[in-house]
């Protein structure tokens, strides 16, 4: 037997049943209220009218020695004839009067159930002062009131008049009433009913639809109606426990749109948007009808290929993507060609659940960013996430603050003078298992995770400690500390080094904060509020690696900066490649015209150190001078003089001595 199973009841089917219960029982109890009181007032008034009779009609004429036995014949005859003249008018059957001591002292009409008066708890009322009545005969047939007479001239009773009454009258009248009364408040609650009715139903329509919005929303982006992050992981789920039934293939794509920060600074964050929302019918026509495009945030896509029947398909897909995103877009009259990188991962071969999954596609998309292949998949030796890395960075967490980190300096050299001018702070990390790491091997780490500022300041605080030490003992050497993108994205990072200046007693005007062209483009405007402080406070600003990046002039000319460096991989070729020479010496000149320092790195022969000379740069920094070595060693060599008993014509470039001189710090 197959069960089946029973469907939620809806709110509005809820409402109708509990509302229609407790409706019929305040109906019923309302009626029966209604009804008693109907009845109470209908038999108040019965014995009203009983009362009414007795004082006016029979009291008059009989006496209180009449009532002592039986009443005398006038008396009687009297008390028949009102009733033959008033009684039917007043509804009375018949009358009996009864003496205190329990026996009757007339009877003359209808009076069913003759009863011994210890028996009638209404007579009993009676002759203690108080009216009373009770119905008697079979199915109620009569209503007896019992009403106390006083004959004497004292404040007792001396008898009581038993008046009977047919009861039907009274009963249908109450029947009438209490219909009329019961039909007028079912009408009423039946209306009370609907209204409420329809207004639930106006509700529940209402609260049905601002659950699905809810539950839309909550699945799916805001502004390009795409699913969102919550709902692609389901469908992805989804996807990998129908892969592993069916044994077939899926991908994991991410993609996120090439220099779109620009477009948002550039034409405004609207603008940004609705490029935003043109993207997701471009990417749809590329897919089939199972495929699912979902926006992760900001300018990050995310597709979901299942069932596919080899990965050359996703890769083909890629390919449609960016001729898709190719044609132009236009914004604001402005015809713009937009570029995407898409990592991707396959399942199984990459991971075999959501997370894995999107973390890989993540690192080749970031790949592909950086090798400008458009599209990539994941690979291994990719992967800065293998566990080796994962340990590395629990082993960084507890170096911070320990003593491991230390700073080297290497000496950026005057071209004119031959004389140390300042260093360039290097930090290293003495691993107890792995030995001195370089930079390149934990950086990268730290800026991935919230190390990089406690990092950041240990390095700036004791190269300040260092300068002052130094400028202590007489040798007036500047420190240049690079920067990483946190740091220039922290409000908060001026007051920090403004602090740490003050704790070392360290002049502004010592310290140059080097900087690249890459950490400018993460939020222009923010790290360009960030240095402006900087350079307000008289610290030296320099752009590092210059040449590499987006090398745009309008940073050069908005920039507060006092220096440029020239990249290494420009300057180490120079002797032997043409167009490296030359823009090593458009940047020289540019430098020189815009009244900036320019210092060269990757200074490896003296060939290099000749022409760079020749061609009038300021500063030069490379393994020709020096490696980057402990502060013990540039304080051994006397501070800023490297050869102090040379002249300036006989060191740079002049003899082999000076580059040995120099290799020996």
């Amino acid at each position: 037997m197959i069960f089946r199973p029973v469907r939620k009841l809806g709110l509005l089917t809820k409402f109708a049943i509990l509302g229609a219960i407790p409706t019929l029982i305040l109906s019923v109890m309302l009626g029966k209220t209604l009804q008693a009181s109907i009845s109470h007032r209908a038999r108040e008034h019965a014995r009203d009218e009983a009362v009414l009779f007795s004082h006016l009609a029979v009291e008059p004429l009989i006496s209180e020695a009449g009532v002592a036995s039986t009443l005398s014949a006038t008396e009687a005859s009297k008390v028949r004839s009102v009733m033959a003249r008033d009684g039917g008018r007043s509804g009375v059957t018949g009358v009996r009067i009864w003496r205190r001591d329990g026996e009757l002292a007339f009877t003359s009409g209808r009076v069913r159930h003759e009863r011994p008066v210890h028996d009638s708890a209404a007579l009993g009322s009676a002759f203690a002062g108080r009216s009373g009545w009770s119905l008697v005969g079979s199915g109620a047939a009569d209503l007896h009131v019992f009403v106390p007479l006083r004959l004497g001239q004292a404040d007792q009773v001396d008898a009581v008049l038993e008046v009977s009454m047919p009861y039907a009258p009274i009963a249908e009248r109450i029947n009438e009433e209490s219909t009329e009364l019961l039909l007028i408040l079912l009408a009423g609650l039946t209306l009370l009913y609907a209204a409420l009715f329809r207004i639930v139903a106006g509700a529940s329509n209402k609260l049905r639809q601002q659950v699905a919005e809810n539950e839309h929303q909550a699945l799916h982006d805001a502004l390009t109606g795409l699913p969102n992050r919550t709902l692609f992981r389901d469908r992805v789920e989804q996807a990998i426990l129908a892969a592993r039934r069916g044994e077939a293939h899926l991908a994991v794509m991410l993609m996120d749109l090439d220099r779109f920060k620009e477009i948002n600074d550039t034409l405004g964050h609207h603008n940004g948007d609705f490029l935003l929302q043109q993207i997701g019918p471009r990417l749809r026509h590329c897919l089939r009808e199972s495929d699912t495009i979902a926006r992760l945030g900001g300018d990050e896509f995310a597709l979901l290929l299942p069932n596919l029947q080899d990965p050359a398909s996703a890769t083909r897909v890629a390919e449609k993507i960016r001729s898709a995103l190719s044609r132009p877009f236009v914004l604001e009259g402005l015809t713009l060609s937009v570029e995407g990188s898409i990592g991707i991962a396959f399942h199984p071969d990459h991971g075999t659940d959501v997370d894995a999954l999107l973390q890989r596609a993540d690192v080749a998309m970031y790949v592909a960013k950086e090798t400008h292949n458009g599209h990539e998949v994941y690979a291994t030796e990719d992967d800065q996430y293998s566990p080796s890395r994962l340990s590395l960075v629990g082993d960084l967490r507890r170096a911070v603050g320990s003593g491991e980190l230390l700073v080297y300096y290497q000496p950026k050299v005057d071209l004119a003078s031959g004389e140390i001018d300042g260093v360039e702070a290097l930090v290293r990390w003495k691993h107890p298992e792995r030995g001195l790491l370089a930079p390149d091997e934990f950086i990268p780490l730290a800026e991935h995770t919230e190390l990089i500022k406690p990092l950041t300041y240990e390095i700036i605080g004791t190269a300040f400690k260092q300068c002052r030490s130094w400028h202590d003992r007489g040798h007036d050497l500047s420190i240049a500390v690079n920067l990483s993108v946190r740091s220039l994205l922290d409000l908060q990072f001026p007051d920090d080094v403004a602090r740490l200046l003050e704790e070392h007693n360290v002049r502004p005007g010592w310290i140059t904060f080097e900087i690249t062209e890459s950490t400018l483009m993460a939020d222009t405007w923010r790290a360009m509020a960030v240095l402006k402080r900087l350079s307000a406070m008289g610290i030296g600003l320099s752009i590092d690696d210059y040449g590499s990046g987006y090398s745009s002039l309008s940073y050069v000319k908005r920039l507060p900066i006092s220096e440029i460096k020239i990249d290494k991989s420009f300057v180490m070729n120079m002797d032997r490649d043409e167009n490296d020479a030359v823009i090593v010496r458009s940047t020289i000149d540019l430098g020189r015209n815009l009244g900036l320092n320019v210092v060269a790195e990757g200074v490896e022969t003296e060939e290099v150190w000749k022409k760079l000379a020749a061609l009038g740069c300021n500063m030069a920094q490379g393994h020709y001078l020096s490696e980057p070595v402990p502060a013990d060693e540039i304080t051994q060599r006397g501070g800023a003089r490297l050869l102090p008993d040379r002249s300036p014509s006989d060191l740079p470039g002049a003899s082999v001595g000076h580059r040995d001189a120099l290799a020996g710090l």
